[in-house]
């Protein structure tokens, strides 16, 4: 989810978490990623009183489904961002992506519009026994990225999450990537609080809304270790079964709300 500067705002507005140090995060204790779908809308928060964007309507959609193969992960964005200047960014996006059960092999494609300008990434991403990391692409050219040890993938990530909160730990970094650009694996900062949002008002399946709830913030860097300074940070409210109720997606001078407008399951194979 995922730089979001370059993956999310630029791209899907949506955020994956892929973090992989396990430092602190007990193993008793392990993630129960639920399959639903989430659609969720977006506008401009009102605390983005200095932004060169005046104006954001748009709506999400995101669906995970469990497999006899393994995950399979689809978004959906659309989504009109207007200027102080008076101008309009039109955008849209849809991303899919399957990964195993045990993280190793991710397949991913990326096709996204600016203002009718075409955007394109695919291909795959695979981890060894030993943790080494490296990706593929074929689209826009083909070619192959070596990825930081350690790197875990869409869904790796959201588990290992889960996994970091439910354990009680504060805090915890992680390197991400799901090829939703060609730019890299990205560094996260994790800090766990206390759900200080509740989840009053939300619609949707209520068995998938009754879980408990923390409030995270993330911070993305990237891999240089001399960068100080995030590209981006999100606040979100998140239930231990993977589904996130709220997004606050933080630039410098842009904060972005979405909202989830309803939940519901999704396809849920449990093979053998």
């Amino acid at each position: 989810m995922t730089g979001f500067s370059r993956q999310l705002l630029v791209g899907a507005l949506i955020a994956p978490f892929a973090l992989t140090s396990c430092a602190g995060v007990s193993t008793d204790a392990h993630a129960d990623l639920v399959a639903h779908q989430a659609i969720y809308k977006m506008e401009l928060s009102a605390s983005s009183t200095t932004s060169r964007f005046n104006g954001l309507r748009g709506a999400a959609v995101s669906q995970i489904e469990r497999t006899c193969e393994g995950w399979v992960v689809s978004e959906q964005v659309v989504m009109t961002m207007l200027t102080v200047a008076g101008g309009a960014i039109e955008r849209e996006m849809n991303f899919k992506a399957r990964e195993s059960f045990d993280g190793q092999a991710y397949f991913f494609e990326s096709n996204a519009k600016t203002n009718g300008q075409p955007e394109q990434y695919s291909g795959s991403a695979r981890r060894t026994d030993n943790a080494n990391a490296e990706a593929e692409f074929v689209t826009p050219k083909p070619f192959e990225m070596p990825l930081p040890k350690g790197t875990l993938f869409y869904v790796g990530l959201t588990e290992w999450l889960i996994d970091l909160v439910k354990s009680g730990a504060r805090t915890g970094q992680t390197i991400s990537f799901d090829g939703t650009d060609d730019e890299g694996a990205q560094k996260v900062s994790a800090f766990i609080l206390p759900d200080s949002i509740g989840g009053e008002g939300l619609n949707g399946d209520p068995k998938l809304l009754d879980a408990k709830a923390w409030k995270v913030r993330l911070a993305f860097f990237e891999t240089d270790e001399q960068v100080s300074e995030p590209d981006f940070e999100i606040a979100l409210r998140l239930l231990e079964n993977g589904i996130v109720t709220h997004y606050e997606l933080i630039f410098d001078d842009l904060i972005v709300d979405q909202t989830l407008e309803d939940v519901l399951p999704a396809k849920d194979e449990r093979c053998g």
